[in-house]
């Protein structure tokens, strides 16, 4: 499984790297990886999902909370 680096409209200095892969069940699973500029902050898994663009929603979704969430706190005074 090798990753591919994913649009996912992530805010600028953000990436996101995907691995998927067919299980024999016949079903999508993996993990994103997500980056702010050269720091790795996350690795998201997503399991069985019907089909690859199902699993690629479910990560989508799952990078952009993450990084509303990474921001907030950022923003928090101390």
């Amino acid at each position: 499984m090798t990753a591919s680096l994913m649009d996912f409209d992530l805010p600028e200095g953000w990436s996101c790297a995907v691995e998927l892969e067919l299980a024999v069940e016949g079903v999508y699973a993996g993990r994103a990886e997500l980056r702010h500029e050269l720091t790795q902050c996350c690795v998201l898994v997503v399991t069985q999902q019907p089909t690859r663009e199902a699993a690629l929603q479910c990560m989508k979704f799952q990078a952009a909370r993450f990084v509303e969430e990474w921001s907030s706190r950022l923003t928090q005074p101390s």
